[in-house]
């Protein structure tokens, strides 16, 4: 995906024209599976989608979940942990089949009313009253976002809780962090052993950019980063591509297939 939240025609011809080939292609996202849908629409990728940074695999014809990662007796110590936080934020749950946004009304800053903003339409977006409605339905996904010094104490705190998994970075396209938490097994490494096995695959080439790929960096027998990749990235990296903005994962795929 490029820096305006799309991907090129090129890189969308030589990816199905890959497809066809018979190539096995999929992407691993911490967007939700409505938002990645909508970017990745014109590609017709022939293996599940990992979504939320491995907590949901799903297929990318239907655009349904085949896979969710739900919170077990990990999330009372969640709760606990952020019984006294006031950054604004949204937890992910189900209700049935159906996912909602859950965010506590008075809680905002500059980055949580720019998402909402972006996200006005969304009707999964649900403000509750209470604490306690936070976690109605069946939970699988924690998101915060504000500057780096107010998320990173909540970080150092969430971090020490066993069975859980947390995500701290940059956003990409503004000055705000995020902090995601999601369940133990749910990693883009354990999703992609799991899309894996499913195919019959023998080699694991991945590409990315950010602080979220590391782990499936580190399990995959081939990983590159894009030119525009964080240090962190680059430094265990197979080699280094062009850039998103560049066509770079296309073009590299068309060159070594």
């Amino acid at each position: 995906m490029r820096d305006d939240k799309t991907i090129s025609n090129e890189s969308a011809a030589i990816l199905n024209r890959l497809l066809s080939q018979g190539i096995f292609l999929t992407y691993a996202t911490a967007r939700s599976l409505s938002s990645a849908s909508k970017i990745t629409r014109s590609i017709s990728f022939n293996l599940p989608v990992i979504i939320r940074n491995g907590t949901i695999l799903a297929n990318p014809q239907s655009r349904k979940e085949i896979e969710i990662s739900m919170f077990g007796e990990e999330l009372q110590h969640i709760r606990q942990a952020l019984a006294d936080t006031i950054i604004p934020g949204f937890t992910t749950a189900y209700f049935g089949s159906d996912e909602v946004r859950l965010c506590l009304a008075g809680r905002m800053n500059k980055g949580f009313q720019a998402y909402l903003q972006n996200h006005s339409t969304d009707r999964r977006i649900h403000i509750v009253d209470t604490e306690d409605k936070l976690y109605e339905g069946k939970t699988c996904y924690f998101t915060f976002i504000a500057p780096k010094n107010e998320l990173q104490p909540l970080y150092e705190r969430v971090k020490q809780i066993e069975g859980i998994n947390c995500v701290f970075q940059q956003d990409k396209y503004r000055p705000e962090y995020w902090l995601e938490l999601c369940p133990g097994n749910a990693t883009k490494a354990s999703a992609i052993q799991k899309v894996k096995q499913s195919c019959g695959c023998q080699k694991v080439i991945v590409f990315g950019d950010s602080a979220n790929d590391i782990s499936m960096f580190q399990m995959a027998d081939e990983a590159y980063a894009t030119q525009n990749a964080i240090d962190e990235l680059k430094e265990i990296a197979t080699g280094i591509i062009e850039s998103n903005n560049a066509d770079g994962v296309a073009k590299w795929l068309e060159a070594h297939s």
